[in-house]
């Protein structure tokens, strides 16, 4: 008998849906800005096309997390020499997010507070100015679909965006330092709540 493929988790799916996008756009030098334990880095170091990779991250202990992950003894040494992870605010301009054919903020911008997220789009969109820069969020229409879910998908999510609100943030920011912004949804898209992540895709 035919046996139907598990679902492929949303976390992959939002991997996988960032990878294509710096495929697409031919990036050959990637910042994973709120890397987290580094579950992107992982897969990103698994490309030979992608020349160098880093990692930064607010938090000292998601940083230590990813060194453990993408041990530099663990990691066949072509890999290990393309690697950087090191501890940076977004909130504050840093030499070391510059010079990257793109960045990498993955469901980032809503751990952020409103008031604080003109900072993050300084440093990212007019200060490191990468070609490209992927974001992802999550789509609040979504939350919905999750019966139990009352409140915020995580408790440390300072906002979650509609798609309407996701398109005016993204268009503004686009307008204001010199990117065209194009919208991918990512997971299996509900006509009337769409897809419970929301991607934008800036190019200078």
């Amino acid at each position: 008998e035919d046996v139907a493929a598990p679902p492929v988790p949303l976390a992959e799916r939002r991997v996988q849906a960032v990878r294509d996008a710096l495929y697409a756009e031919h990036a050959a030098t990637v910042i994973d800005l709120g890397c987290g334990s580094g579950r992107l880095l992982s897969r990103l170091l698994q490309d030979s096309s992608l020349e160098f990779v880093a990692g930064a991250d607010v938090s000292a202990r998601a940083i230590e997390a990813a060194q453990r992950r993408l041990s530099p003894n663990l990691l066949p040494r072509a890999q290990a020499d393309r690697l950087n992870l090191f501890t940076a605010a977004l909130t504050y301009a840093d030499q070391r997010f510059h010079g990257y054919d793109a960045a990498v903020l993955m469901e980032v911008i809503e751990h952020v507070d409103p008031p604080r997220l003109p900072a993050v789009e300084r440093v990212v969109f007019g200060d490191a100015a990468p070609r490209v820069v992927v974001v992802t969020t999550p789509n609040a229409e979504y939350n919905v679909r999750y019966e139990s879910l009352t409140g915020f998908r995580h408790p440390d999510h300072r906002f979650e965006w509609t798609r309407a609100e996701f398109g005016a943030w993204t268009a503004r920011v686009a307008e204001a330092y010199g990117y065209r912004v194009r919208h991918v949804p990512v997971g299996d898209d509900g006509p009337s709540v769409g897809a419970p992540t929301q991607m934008g895709v800036f190019v200078k």
